[in-house]
């Protein structure tokens, strides 16, 4: 055979391959439907209790992955009033703390840093105008009845009639021991306003209400004026709860339905997160189009972003409620595709064959 029958032969094969690949792929006879790419399922995020949300950047169209954190409520929390000794935790994360509260008297007890007290009576000091003469948040001056003559100071922090407390600031003394109490640290007569015995100072308790968020110190821990012990939920929350809202699943953000700082409500949709591993485009069909149509046919479908790209979907709902729109009916029909790694809400159209 002369090379040039062969080539004619191999042209003629060409042709009818391109011919065959044409046919498989044309949509001329089809009729188009107009719809876009969306999820098939999807998870809506509730408040897990009652409570403000703190500033967040979350948006639709955003990518999560399963742990990542969308919302974080805000908490109370309760600070150390004091220097202290932490000697005891009765909350634990999870408890409600009022319950607690009811049982031990407080939710932690710390045993204060200056723990000693002076009680006294102004009827056993000098007796003067000015020495009887005292103020809530007076620096006063001790000096005990022993051999040592032990000093130190200290402040008022109460008056009854002619009684009086102060908080010892400086020294040790031995507690029911005999101070006298100065006006000035020159322990002259004239200056003595009372005299009274060393007591210790009752455990602080903290005090709150709501759900227990987290515990944040232990027995034996040192905590300084401010320093925080736990911190609070509302009271609606379950003892599971976390102020940490997180993704259960990888998806895209669909909707947010709240603002930084907005309050809330338990059970209030936060957001809605799509979840991208089944696909489907949802499509306008105009109802002369329908009798083509059923669930489980095998249609075309092309993507606006890549027109060169036919999917094959399946047909897998058509809705039984028309919608009019220019003196035509249209039905929405769901047609599930394959492939994951398509944009939401891309364009798209769905080729329905006609008989």
């Amino acid at each position: 055979m002369s090379m040039k029958r062969i080539l004619a032969l191999l042209t003629s094969l060409l042709l009818l391959g391109v011919s065959a690949l044409a046919d498989e792929q044309d949509l001329t006879n089809c009729a188009i439907a107009n719809g876009s790419v969306s999820t098939v399922e999807y998870i809506d995020i509730v408040a897990p209790y009652s409570g403000t949300l703190a500033l967040f950047d979350l948006e639709a169209g955003d990518k999560v992955k399963a742990g990542d954190t969308l919302f974080t409520m805000l908490t109370t929390t309760v600070y150390a009033s004091e220097d202290a000794e932490v000697k005891a935790v009765f909350a634990q994360k999870g408890d409600d703390a009022t319950a607690v509260m009811s049982r031990y008297g407080g939710l932690v007890a710390m045993e204060p840093s200056q723990r000693q007290r002076i009680a006294a009576s102004i009827l056993q000091g000098y007796n003067s105008a000015e020495s009887r003469t005292l103020s809530i948040g007076d620096t006063l001056y001790f000096r005990s009845d022993r051999a040592n003559k032990e000093t130190g100071y200290g402040v008022v922090v109460m008056i009854s009639g002619t009684d009086f407390v102060v908080d010892v600031l400086d020294g040790e003394f031995v507690p029911t021991e005999t101070i006298k109490v100065y006006r000035d640290d020159d322990y002259e007569s004239r200056d003595h306003v009372g005299t009274g015995s060393v007591t210790l100072r009752d455990p602080l308790l903290s005090a709150g209400q709501g759900r227990v968020a987290s515990v944040l110190v232990g027995v034996g821990d040192t905590v300084e004026s401010g320093d925080p012990l736990l911190t609070l939920m509302s009271a609606d929350a379950a003892p599971s709860a976390s102020p940490i809202i997180i993704a259960p699943v990888e998806g895209v953000v669909g909707q947010v339905a709240v603002v930084p700082g907005q309050q809330v409500w338990k059970g209030q949709m936060l957001a809605r997160i799509l979840l991208t591993d089944k696909l489907e485009v949802v499509a306008q069909v105009d109802e002369i189009d329908l009798n083509d149509l059923w669930v489980g046919d095998k249609v075309p479908v092309i993507l606006d972003t890549d027109e060169d790209w036919i999917i094959t979907g399946t047909v897998t709902e058509i809705s039984q409620l028309g919608t009019t729109m220019q003196n035509a009916a249209y039905y929405t029909v769901h047609v599930s595709i394959p492939e994951e790694d398509i944009l939401l809400g891309a364009s798209a159209s769905v080729y329905i064959p006609r008989d």
